[in-house]
């Protein structure tokens, strides 16, 4: 009987539900060298070291999310990507001048051994992440997780000594050592309850002590230790998609043109928001300011952001406003009545449609967070001790 070919999804024995959803919410950093895009950054966006053109870096994207929807050997994929990055010249060596420093270097574009770790890194690091998920979501009925070490082209000798370990799963331990941990890493965890260890004999252990390194990424200058066993690009904890996406999201936008702003968010608004709002993580960007409010303000940004909490708290006081609604806040910043009485407050009218806002900026003026948006009648909205009311309650936050 011949052999099923290679995939990664019948290594981990998972649904690829979860890890499509992780690819899929990723956005997309270019970087020439993969140093530039660092750690948890990977989590949010979507990078190929040297892919300079956002074309070429969706094309690859695509062929990525193909073969983890669809669980494709590496040799489909390599099959599917290779011709078109040939005729893009994206293929062999090439000169390239490196915006860090100007220099003109001699680097490595495609070629089979990059695909293969474009290929490897974004499927585990996909399905681990997916996994992590479904971990969080079962750990009441199989609160243990057990290190499951497969050899690989690159042994290491501390992921060999873990193989076996029981830890429980809110263990933080798992935060530096949750697999994938390094470049080639076959490592995963099986999820387990008390009667599977029973069955198998084995018993919950204790995290390894550790040893760590100091290690200095020379493109962002930044040093931090680094446990033995970790490779430095993958010492991030698991989990970490969604707080970071919208971080990511929202450095975005403030990356863009002042005038393209606020059509981003507006954007941002009718996409992902509805899904974000009921389990929300991070901050998301919720409206771009005019110029003059946020110079009023002393702020240095004209982003303002909904944090999570604050979202927690929306949804439990004001249940009646719908996911829709809150595309209002952006129509308060652009065309509302402002109400300042404090320097780092503002209250944001929208008279006709009848939604008030507040916004308040940080002490440093280096970011801006909404406190609350709710409806108000239109004997309310004509009413300014209401007003003053919310905006003292926006500035208690």
């Amino acid at each position: 009987m011949p052999r099923k070919p290679f995939t990664l999804s019948s290594v981990f024995g998972l649904p690829p539900a979860e890890a499509v959803d992780f690819f899929r919410q990723k956005g997309f950093k270019i970087g020439f060298d993969h140093r530039d895009v660092w750690q948890q950054e990977h989590q949010a966006a979507f990078t190929v070291a040297k892919a300079m053109q956002m074309d070429l870096l969706q094309d690859i994207r695509g062929q990525v999310d193909a073969a983890l929807t669809d669980g494709t050997t590496f040799e489909t994929f390599k099959a599917a990507l290779k011709p078109n990055l040939v005729k893009r010249g994206w293929w062999g060596k090439a000169m390239m001048t490196d915006p860090a420093d100007g220099q003109i270097k001699e680097v490595q574009l495609g070629s089979p051994r990059r695909l293969k770790t474009i290929y490897d890194t974004n499927l585990r690091t996909a399905h681990a992440e997916g996994q992590w998920a479904r971990i969080q979501e079962n750990k009441a009925t199989l609160p243990y997780l057990m290190y499951d070490h497969t050899p690989s082209a690159h042994e290491r000798k501390e992921h060999a000594a873990w193989d076996g370990l029981v830890l429980p799963a809110d263990d933080s331990w798992w935060q530096s050592h949750m697999p994938v941990r390094a470049w080639g890493c076959k490592c995963r965890v099986i999820q387990m309850g008390q009667r599977q260890l029973d069955r198998q004999g084995l018993k919950v252990g204790e995290a390894p002590a550790e040893r760590y390194s100091d290690y200095t990424n020379k493109r962002t200058g930044e040093t931090q230790r680094v446990p033995a066993g970790v490779a430095p690009e993958f010492n991030y904890p698991p989990g970490g998609r969604r707080a970071n996406l919208v971080g990511f999201m929202a450095s975005r936008i403030e990356a863009l043109p002042a005038d393209l702003r606020p059509a981003a968010v507006m954007d941002l608004a009718k996409g992902s928001f509805a899904e974000w709002m009921k389990a929300p993580a991070g901050d998301w960007p919720i409206g771009v300011l005019r110029a003059a409010h946020a110079a009023d303000m002393g702020l240095q940004t004209d982003v303002v952001r909904l944090s999570a909490v604050t979202m927690a708290k929306q949804a439990k006081e004001h249940p009646e406003i719908a996911a829709d609604e809150y595309r209002h806040v952006q129509d308060a910043f652009a065309r509302g009545r402002a109400i300042q009485e404090a320097d780092k407050a503002m209250l944001f009218l929208l008279e006709e449609e009848g939604y008030v806002t507040v916004v308040k900026a940080t002490q440093t003026g280096r970011a801006a967070f909404m406190t609350s948006f709710r409806r108000l009648s239109s004997r309310q909205v004509k009413r300014n001790e209401e007003i003053r009311r919310l905006l003292a309650k926006g500035q208690e936050k």
